[in-house]
């Protein structure tokens, strides 16, 4: 199964971004530099620049679970800005989505560890990655809110004039960026679920996605919330075309 994710980056061409492969290098503490940055387009803009010619393509949504059931769990953010008091620090609103009930929630990224990598395999960029704390509040006044702390990890690079790009390499298995580990807590009960999510994959997923080359949810949780998401690429062009409607749908407006 293809997922709307995989599709995206399959149907582009990118000539010219470099590989995640850079990301294991080694590296130069960036954190000093990384403030002089206004990084809020690697988690909210329209689009995405692709090649250094100005390709772009839409931005793309996560994919997220919340609990051990693996719960379909979604999230936008809605608006993302630069902290004038704090460089490192920006503030975030946006919604949650867990079955039907939908939640608005601010909070903050802050960003802890910023690295830029020595080496590259493409010439024209530098490649990056900031670590960042993140604490989101739902509104508490609505039905089954709580709040979520955790680490983000988001990777992107520099082109020769050092413009900060948001990272999306050439088409390869298992490319992903954004990838958010946290922990949802319960206003009312105080209790306390897993809730990860990524752009193009989800960290900590084996068990839900068994997929090598791209996104296979399991069968085993497809009937918690992933049934459009797998409709939408099962190969019946008709409930595919129902179904992929209803994953772009602005659930959040």
């Amino acid at each position: 199964m293809k997922t709307a994710f995989k599709f995206m980056i399959l149907t582009l061409t990118f000539n010219s971004i470099i590989s995640a492969s850079a990301q294991t290098t080694p590296s130069v503490d960036y954190l000093t530099s990384i403030k002089n940055y206004d990084i809020s387009k690697l988690w909210r803009a329209d689009s995405i620049q692709t090649d250094e010619d100005g390709t772009k393509m839409a931005y793309p949504e996560p994919l997220g679970y919340i609990g051990d059931n693996y719960q379909r769990f979604y999230i936008h953010y809605i608006t993302v800005s630069k902290s004038k008091e704090t460089p490192s620090q920006y503030k975030v609103f946006g919604k949650t989505k867990v079955k039907e009930g939908i939640c608005s929630f601010q909070g903050t990224i802050t960003i802890k560890k910023a690295m830029l990598y020595k080496e590259s395999d493409d010439p024209k960029y530098k490649q990056g990655s900031v670590i960042c704390e993140v604490e989101l509040y739902e509104d508490s006044t609505q039905t089954a809110s709580g709040f979520f702390k955790g680490t983000l990890k988001s990777d992107f690079c520099l082109d020769k004039k050092g413009k900060l790009l948001y990272d999306i390499v050439t088409p390869a298995d298992g490319y992903c960026n954004n990838q958010c580990k946290a922990t949802w807590t319960s206003y009312k009960t105080g209790k306390s679920k897993k809730c990860n999510w990524g752009d193009f994959r989800m960290p900590n997923s084996d068990e839900l996605d068994s997929g090598v080359g791209d996104v296979s949810i399991n069968e085993k949780y497809v009937k918690n919330g992933w049934e459009t998401f797998v409709a939408a690429y099962s190969g019946d062009e008709e409930k595919a075309t129902k179904a992929l409607k209803m994953e772009e749908a602005k659930w959040w407006r």
